[in-house]
């Protein structure tokens, strides 16, 4: 994954309940930052006017590799995109970084796999053609 790649990104705040007793940011802390990550994305893809937690998908699977530590008053970002389109489905690519300096130093790569959900009937559902248009023109994907 190439940071140049992506055209969102996040800011996150360490928190000090998010570190462990090894003072580093816990494991599952990550998926946290991960989840704030793709609500911003989805807020900004849809044009949101104010956060909304409005949204047709479940979390199918997460992936995670963890690279460096981040520990407590790091500055850490969070890049996301879509990276591949299903019928059903996406592909949400998120790389966390530490900034030190001018550096950025990746701290975590991940790959989510994001199903569409319809909440009533408890089942998957096609992925609606008006997000379709929307992930493909901000991502530059093909169809």
């Amino acid at each position: 994954m190439n940071i140049k790649d992506f055209k969102h990104t996040t800011k996150i705040k360490v928190r000090f309940s998010d570190l462990d007793a090894m003072q580093h940011v816990n494991n599952a802390a990550y998926l946290t930052y991960l989840e704030e990550a793709r609500i911003n994305y989805f807020n900004t893809l849809f044009n949101r006017k104010k956060e909304s937690l409005d949204f047709e998908a479940v979390v199918g699977r997460i992936e995670i590799n963890y690279l460096y530590p981040i520990v407590f008053g790091d500055e850490v970002e969070v890049y996301t995109r879509i990276s591949k389109l299903g019928t059903k489905s996406v592909d949400v690519e998120h790389i966390i970084v530490v900034k030190k300096g001018n550096k950025l130093i990746k701290a975590a790569t991940s790959l989510t796999k994001l199903v569409y959900y319809d909440y009533k009937v408890q089942t998957t559902k096609v992925i609606p053609e008006e997000a379709k248009v929307k992930i493909v023109k901000f991502e530059g994907l093909s169809v």
